[in-house]
């Protein structure tokens, strides 16, 4: 699982990129509002998923796991979640 860019503000939204040649379940981030994962339109590489979240305008800075399951196994990765820029 692959998360682009791997920190952001508040209210940013980033790309997932999962692989998994099983049943993949849901992603989970208590940071995220997570948008559906869709396979490639042009049908290449079917195993692999892609989608979007937003981090949550009430996120704290810190690091927060994201995680999904393929088949039997977790996949997880680390998100930072940094403060906004100040005015």
């Amino acid at each position: 699982m692959r998360v682009t860019p791997q920190q952001g503000a508040p209210g940013s939204t980033v790309s997932l990129d999962v692989a998994c040649l099983d049943n993949v379940g849901a992603v989970h981030s208590p940071v995220f509002d997570i948008g559906a994962l869709k396979c490639n339109p042009e049908g290449h590489q079917p195993w692999r998923l892609f989608g979007t979240a937003t981090v949550r305008s009430n996120a704290a800075s810190g690091q927060y796991q994201i995680s999904t399951t393929c088949g039997a196994n977790e996949l997880s990765t680390e998100f930072t979640v940094i403060a906004p820029p100040t005015r």
